[in-house]
């Protein structure tokens, strides 16, 4: 019984600390045309992105690239590896940090993000960004 408890505990924990996460999430693009930047989270609220941060990312995109970038981008707590691991899934996503971040990723569509690396994208990226967690 207590472990059932335990893990609907988690669950519920873990539902509150990603209500900032996108309902949906736009393009790169679709976000450079708006006059307000913005997303809504789960919890119903906006969230606005910087304007600054959207111009940054379309450097590091082609033109075909900026409609297919959807933002913000997801970096999620990765428990596979241990404690302090992130991960970033996608394959444009993952071009995009690692090119960022100037590091090779593992994989094509999947990237491990240290804690020094995620400090860097979170301090570029605050806004064009977002942290999931999981376990």
């Amino acid at each position: 019984m207590s472990d059932i408890f335990n893990e609907r505990a988690m669950q519920r924990l873990f539902t509150n600390m990603n209500q900032h996460v996108p309902v949906k999430r736009r393009s790169l693009q679709q976000l450079l045309q708006e006059s307000d930047p913005s997303y809504v989270g789960k919890d119903g609220r906006t969230y606005r992105i910087d304007r600054q941060e959207l111009e940054f990312l379309s450097t590091l995109v082609d033109d075909e690239d900026r409609s297919r970038l959807k933002l913000p981008i997801l970096i999620m707590t990765d428990t596979s590896y241990g404690d302090g691991y992130w991960k970033v899934i996608g394959t444009l996503e993952v071009k995009v940090l690692s090119k960022m971040i100037n590091r090779t990723p593992e994989k094509d569509d999947e990237m491990r993000v240290f804690y020094p690396y995620l400090k860097d994208i979170r301090s570029k990226l605050p806004t064009a960004t977002n942290t999931v967690f999981s376990y």
